[in-house]
Order: C-alpha cells, then structure tokens, then sequence
C-alpha cells in the first residue's frame, strides 16, 4: 500500500486548482497522501472531493521583505518537519526559494518547478540580480528543476543558476482535453478578438488596446474584450482607472475575471496574448484544445503552442504594428481556413501537451525517487 506524502506548494490555492488539480487528483487517486500547501484565496472544498488535504499559510507574494521571507522559511520547515513529506513540489517564486531552503534544512526530497520568469527577469536592475542569487542558493538543494520551456531551462543553465545536469523540460501543466472541448466557431457571424489573462503591461495589454484602436477604424463591428483580474500588486498591474478610460473611448470591452474561461473562449472568433514572456501559457492550451485560433507573441512559453501560419500567428512582442498586420490577416481568413487553424491547433496540443502525458512525468519521477513504492 502507498502511503507516501506528496506535498504541492504554491502562491495561490486557485492557482493551484487552475494548472495542477488534474495531476494531484490522479496521484491521490494512485493512492498518494496528497497535500496542497497555499494562501487560501479561493473556495477550497475540490481539494477535498478529490481527497486532497489542504493546509492554508501565509505568503507575501509580491512584497521584497526580508523578515517576512525569513518567517516564511521558518513556517514551512516547521510544517515540513511536523507532516514529514516524502517529496515535495515548489511552485513560482517564493515556494521555490524559500520552500527550497526549508526543504533543504529538513532533509526532504524536492522538485522545484520554474513556471515562468516574470516581472523580476524581464526588467533589469538590483532585483533582478537579487533574484538569481536566491535562485541560485535555493536550487543548490533541489533534487530536480523542471522547465515548462526550453529557453527558461537555457537562460537558468547559462548563467549558472542551477546545474544542468538536475534540470529537465516538461511540456507545461498539460490540458485536459476531456474538458476543452472543441466548440464550433462562428468566427464570421460576429467577430471578436478576446484577451484572457492577469491584466498587466507585460501580458501586452497596451499593444492589445493599441491595436485594437487601428483595427477597429476599419472594421468598427469588430469587438476586442479583455478577461482577467485588475488591480493586482504586481508592479505591472493596469489600473481599475486606466481600464475604464479605455472602454469609455469604445476600444475595448472589460468582462471582469472568472474561474471558468470556457463560455468565454466559446463565444471568442480569436484568442490574442501578446505577452512579453511565458512559461508555458495556460490559456493559450485551452483555447487551441478549443479549436479557437491564436494570435501570440513571438516569445518563450506562447511560440511552442502556435504553429505560425496553421493554427494561428505570431506577432514581434511590444510591437503594435506586428500585432495589427497579424489581426488583419485572421480578418481575411474565410471561415473555413479558420476552422482548419482550430483544428490543427487542437491536434498540436493533444500530440504534446495532453494532461495525461504530464501526470504520467509526474508519476514515473516519483517511482524512480521512491523506489520503495508499490503503487496502485
């Protein structure tokens, strides 16, 4: 019988849900305890449906306080030696560098996970070298660090962060298929352009609305929407304020955030990220298992899921006539040529970045990490 604990440790419990609950329900179903280790800031009743415990802590995400930091390290090695996890999972930033050091001090085995590089790696300064140090201390003691992409896996190794010889790429978080569904797209009764994501500079909002803004001078029936949370402390967050300038000039359409993207995607001719850097973008993996076609920028984490000119297009990131000539050429595609992009864009992610492949990574790691183990 299994028994081992498997500790899943982030920045978000909806996050958490959102990207990794296929692969925690199926390990638990295998017969691991498994546990989820996150800031409770969603209903957290799925967790235990799928007989998954949840212990809630305290995470300053975005702040850079040292004390805070430190209390973190000691909050979860207190909690690590007291559960004595068999293997743990570190997620983003502060889990990987902090949940690292304290997984390091009580002796458990760790994978750190390195989901996307974010604001600290795209903008240069003290912050930016801070970062790395503490990356470079925190990997030091992990058993593996897995990429979500090549280039992430290329720039760590490169710069001597962490040792090539313990990393390893995996294709995302994977999508359940099962769920995103191929919707019919009724591109060509009403077109609309839809932005899924943290509404932030980075994620390429402005080059969106931008856009949208040149685009709609000579296609005014066309609609540009933009779903996401506002507001948030990410330093490159957009304004509640700057949000609604933009809607009352009639350029875009603000749907609030959600914890269901289907209805959305479903409604959507075309899904557009122009986003400075990914890991492996989620929402880009739903919408092509949709059969919606994408426009994304040329960048890490959104060019592995677009097959340019097949399933969608790439456009120069932080560039507004990149994006603009890449909308005029969806625009001119005939429904038919725009149900094909859908097509194929869905059969790409089945042959690469099925959900089931990941919970397959996920599970022969563990038994080469846990020999012992008769699984279920």
């Amino acid at each position: 019988m299994n028994n081992k604990k498997l500790a899943f440790v982030g920045n978000s419990a909806q996050t958490m849900i959102n990207f990794r609950y296929g692969v925690m329900k199926s390990l638990a179903q295998s017969g691991y305890n498994v546990y989820v280790i996150a800031p409770k800031d969603c209903d957290v009743l799925v967790f235990r449906k799928a007989s998954i415990n949840f212990i809630p802590i305290e995470i300053d995400c975005k702040g850079v306080n040292p004390f805070r930091d430190l209390a973190l390290v000691r909050q979860l090695r207190n909690l690590y030696k007291k559960e004595k996890f068999d293997v743990v999972f570190h997620y983003t930033i502060k889990p990987v560098i902090y949940g690292g050091w304290a997984s390091h001090l009580v002796g458990i085995k760790q994978i750190s996970v390195i989901t996307g590089l974010g604001y600290t790696f795209i903008n240069k300064g003290w912050l930016n070298r801070l970062v790395k140090r503490l990356y470079r201390s925190s990997l030091s003691g992990a058993n593996e660090v897995w990429f979500l992409n090549q280039e992430d896996r290329t720039l760590f190794v490169e710069q001597e962060i962490v040792s090539k010889f313990k990393t390893r790429v995996i294709n995302g978080e994977g999508v359940n298929l099962d769920h995103y569904k191929p919707i019919p797209n009724s591109c060509h009764q009403k077109f609309s352009f839809l932005f899924i994501g943290r509404v932030l500079w980075d994620k390429g909002v402005g080059e969106f609305v931008e856009a949208a803004k040149v685009v709609k001078k000579q296609h005014p029936h066309i609609q540009f929407n933009i779903l996401g949370p506002l507001g948030a402390s990410n330093p490159a967050s957009i304004s509640q304020e700057q949000m609604e300038q933009w809607e009352h000039l009639g350029v875009v359409r603000y749907l609030g955030e959600t914890t269901d993207v289907v209805p959305y995607i479903s409604s959507a001719s075309c899904i557009v990220l122009p986003s400075y850097r990914e890991g492996i973008s989620r929402v880009l993996l739903e919408s092509a298992a949709m059969e919606r076609p994408i426009i994304a920028s040329n960048v890490p984490g959104c060019r592995e899921i677009v097959l340019n000119g097949e399933s969608g297009f790439l456009c120069e990131p932080q560039n507004v006539s990149s994006l603009i000539a890449c909308m005029m050429h969806m625009l001119s595609l005939s429904a038919d040529e725009c149900m094909n992009f859908g097509k194929k864009g869905r059969l790409h992610v089945k042959e690469l970045y099925d959900e089931q492949l990941t919970i397959n990574i996920y599970k022969n790691r563990l038994n080469e990490l846990l020999p012992e183990i008769n699984h279920v």
